[in-house]
């Protein structure tokens, strides 16, 4: 399979690798980072709401100027504003600060994102469009097992702040090495016209409403980002709360990042040959037992449980969605689809971090979580129940 791969997607894929390191070297420390610069666990979730905000609301901008001028001169260009924003994150002097770089990566996301997944659906081999996601994200995944580790021997060996500074030397590099792909090539200008993104946003927010295959990936999928969205910023909280430092909540990330790694290639395989729609339910149930396992006993070893049952749920779940979703999109219209798919998602989805912290304090440490397990479980029957009659059109 990899060497059926084209040499820019190689490329590209190594420059993701590098970029995401850099960031997930710090996402998982950025709420305590954000707790070191003076603010409270709902800022934390503030912050996490404007980031996931700005992210998908840019997006399918980012999908239809790829589609426009191409996928590769898309990559190079949105690659700088991802740097300015790595750099932003460095310089702050506060937790406001990190709210505008936020905005700037987003920026930078919002293009590469989105142009990236629509050239795995282009570069696919045919009838293998599932199993070639699989092994892009899992080898993407070598991002999650190194950064996470490092950072959190970097974070108690020396300062959080000095997470960012290596990602912005990471981030420096990536963006060198996806520049370079797009040296000589023709930017169609030309077809970056208003219009053209009027008529693509008509066309696919009728379809997302239509009742059709990309509704229910839309409500499926908005109720499993709703439970993910609820708790995932809250992680490293409750395992600090609960006695941790930060190297082991480093290692816990790499390890599930490790079970992603080897479960995503038997998952796309299964999406392949049995059906996306198996893996997808599948997934969403192994997801929400995890949850219900760490509410019920709140321990060290269980924390280890759960992140090799998150795993395996994304390992499933993800290779078969972004299979599902190209195969119900134009070609023409890869990267629009994948950002504004993003974007509709988010109109759901964006409140849920800032919910789950108001949880937290509120309530329980423990609610956001178990509310999260209940949105994958309805996730689950309804995928079950609505996207198995369009694998047999």
């Amino acid at each position: 399979m990899w060497q059926k791969l084209p040499r820019d997607l190689k490329l590209l894929l190594f420059s993701t690798i590098l970029a995401n390191t850099a960031s997930r070297m710090s996402l998982p420390f950025m709420p305590l980072f954000i707790l070191e610069l003076g603010g409270t666990v709902t800022q934390v979730g503030l912050f996490f709401t404007v980031h996931t905000l700005s992210a998908s609301l840019l997006r399918p901008l980012g999908g239809w100027f790829s589609d426009s001028i191409g996928r590769i001169q898309a990559v190079a260009l949105g690659a700088i504003f991802t740097m300015l924003g790595t750099l932003g994150f460095a310089l702050a002097p506060s937790w406001q600060w990190l709210l505008l770089s936020a905005v700037v990566m987003a920026l930078g996301r919002g293009v590469v994102g989105p142009s990236f997944q629509a050239y795995i659906a282009e570069a696919a081999p045919p009838g293998q469009m599932a199993q070639t996601y699989g092994l892009v994200n899992g080898l993407f995944t070598i991002c999650q097992i190194v950064g996470p580790a490092f950072g959190g021997w970097l974070a108690e060996r020396y300062e959080l702040r000095l997470l960012f500074w290596v990602g912005v030397g990471l981030t420096a590099v990536a963006t060198l090495l996806r520049i370079y792909p797009g040296m000589g090539l023709i930017y169609r200008w030309e077809n970056v016209q208003v219009a053209r993104l009027h008529d693509g946003f008509r066309g696919l927010a009728a379809a997302l409403v239509a009742g059709g295959l990309l509704t229910w990936l839309l409500i499926t999928d908005s109720l499993r980002d709703m439970g993910i969205q609820l708790y995932d910023n809250l992680q490293s909280l409750l395992m600090q709360a609960n006695g941790l430092g930060e190297a082991q909540i480093g290692y816990l990330f790499s390890f599930f990042a490790v079970v992603y790694l080897l479960v995503s290639w038997f998952g796309s395989r299964l999406a392949d040959r049995w059906g996306a729609t198996v893996a997808l339910a599948v997934s969403g149930g192994i997801h929400a037992v995890g949850l219900l396992l760490l509410i019920w006993l709140t321990s060290i070893p269980m924390f280890w449980l759960f992140f090799a049952l998150t795993g395996i749920a994304f390992g499933m779940g993800d290779p078969a969605f972004d299979a599902f979703l190209a195969k119900a999109t134009p070609p023409e219209q890869l990267g629009l689809t994948f950002g504004l798919f993003s974007t509709a998602l988010s109109l759901f989805t964006t409140p849920f971090p800032y919910l789950g912290s108001v949880l937290w304090e509120r309530a329980a440490p423990t609610v956001p979580f178990g509310l999260g397990a209940l949105f994958l479980l309805a996730a689950g029957v309804v995928t079950w129940r609505y996207l198995r009659p369009f694998e047999r059109v």
